[in-house]
């Protein structure tokens, strides 16, 4: 495989533990919007949605016409913690161009690829964070259990 031409990084902090932002990113589709918004522009007939060898990651795969080349932009979105035990998530966007003219076109296009992804993150870390919300509410609308107590 071709090693990535271009390579981005997005980092947002998520009001959840890490365990609980990758359990919300596995329960919902992440990628769902990015690829509505994208098919509304009309790019159904040229590009194709996948996911990745690894969990939470997806790919993009690019045709920009007969004989022009395409590109593939990859998605990997990771859950971990920082140095001040926040949890943070991380969108890494990659791409490469299948041949010169492709590359040039992926290079050309990076600004505004980082805007989408830039834009997808932070949607993403308001999920979670809206997610985790709404499971503590509801936690906190059950009724509380009785205890049981040993008597000896």
């Amino acid at each position: 495989m071709q090693p990535y031409h271009v390579t981005s990084s997005f980092t947002r902090i998520v009001h959840a533990e890490p365990a609980q932002a990758r359990e919300v990113l596995l329960r919902i589709d992440p990628m769902r919007s990015l690829a509505d918004r994208l098919s509304a522009l009309g790019l159904d007939d040229r590009a194709l949605w996948c996911d990745g060898a690894e969990e939470l990651s997806y790919r993009l795969l690019w045709r920009f016409g007969d004989d022009q080349g395409n590109a593939i932009l990859a998605w990997q979105l990771s859950v971990d913690s920082d140095g001040s035990d926040r949890a943070t998530l991380t969108a890494r966007l990659s791409g490469r161009g299948s041949d010169a003219g492709a590359r040039r076109r992926v290079l050309a296009s990076w600004t505004l690829l980082e805007e989408l992804a830039e834009r997808q993150t932070q949607r993403l870390a308001r999920a979670i964070d809206d997610h985790v919300d709404t499971d503590e509410l509801e936690r906190e609308d059950e009724p509380a259990r009785p205890e049981l107590r040993v008597v000896g």
